[in-house]
């Protein structure tokens, strides 16, 4: 009897090492070691951020650039964003895609994003710079083709983030492992299948092990359990303490 616990213990241990090593992230940049666990995202409208704790920071869409017919069109941030001058701060580039007109993903529009990224990367104060991309199937191999580029071109010290669907980081994984130094999977509005991605993320999380440092909610949906370590928040309106402070009670619930 003491025998068959023994070895039932030991399988249980076996079993909780393997899972510990699976859910290890690879490759984590040093400079992430240095970001808030507790990030806002400040889109392009006016945001007074001051009252934001010190142990937050804000991801803010620093440009915005237009992909359409041959051209990119950039649109530098105009809305004004007061933080407290300690707060981190990350440069987001935000691209979007012309319906009417539909990009043809030249090396120009490669080279711009590359180039616009860049000029950005100064805002950050813990050198940190995030791309916000979502791209359909056709059109994955440019926006790897730009993640390389960027990464490239980066200095090694300041590390690369980029935003995921949530479907990429399940089923739909395509992501190269180290394509990024941060992959930030968004579990929100997730179309169609949120009712059923939601319950999937809520039982067994994200099953790519690049997509388990991250991930992003919306203050506007129902909320996950933690789903890993850092969490960056959506607001669909400008934020307010008493919002943020909400976010963060502890009687808020964690829907499916």
């Amino acid at each position: 009897m003491m025998l068959d616990m023994q070895r039932l213990f030991l399988f249980i241990a076996i079993l909780l090492l393997a899972r510990a090593d699976s859910s290890r992230v690879p490759n984590a940049h040093p400079a992430l070691a240095l970001l808030p666990l507790q990030m806002a995202w400040a889109w392009e409208r006016p945001e007074d951020m001051r009252w934001l704790p010190g142990e937050a920071g804000v991801a803010f869409v620093a440009s915005s650039i237009m992909l359409q017919g041959d051209e990119a069109l950039v649109r530098p941030r105009t809305a004004r964003l007061l933080v407290a001058p300690a707060t981190a701060r990350v440069p987001v580039l935000h691209v979007d895609m012309s319906g009417r007109e539909p990009p043809s993903l030249n090396e120009a529009q490669m080279q711009a994003i590359v180039k616009e990224l860049l000029r950005i990367a100064p805002g950050a104060n813990r050198q940190v710079v995030q791309l916000d991309f979502e791209v359909r199937r056709s059109q994955r191999p440019f926006l790897a083709r730009t993640v390389a580029a960027i990464r490239s071109a980066l200095p090694p010290e300041m590390a690369l983030s980029v935003t995921a669907l949530a479907s990429w980081c399940l089923d739909d994984a395509w992501l190269a492992e180290g394509m990024a130094d941060e992959v930030v999977p968004m579990a929100f509005r997730m179309g169609q299948q949120q009712h059923e991605l939601r319950q999937r993320l809520r039982w067994q999380g994200f099953t790519q092990p690049y997509c388990r440092q991250a991930a992003g909610y919306a203050t506007d949906e129902p909320r996950l359990r933690r789903l890993a370590p850092r969490s960056y928040y959506f607001s669909p309106k400008s934020w307010t303490a008493a919002q943020w402070q909400a976010l963060h009670s502890p009687s808020k619930v964690h829907a499916p």
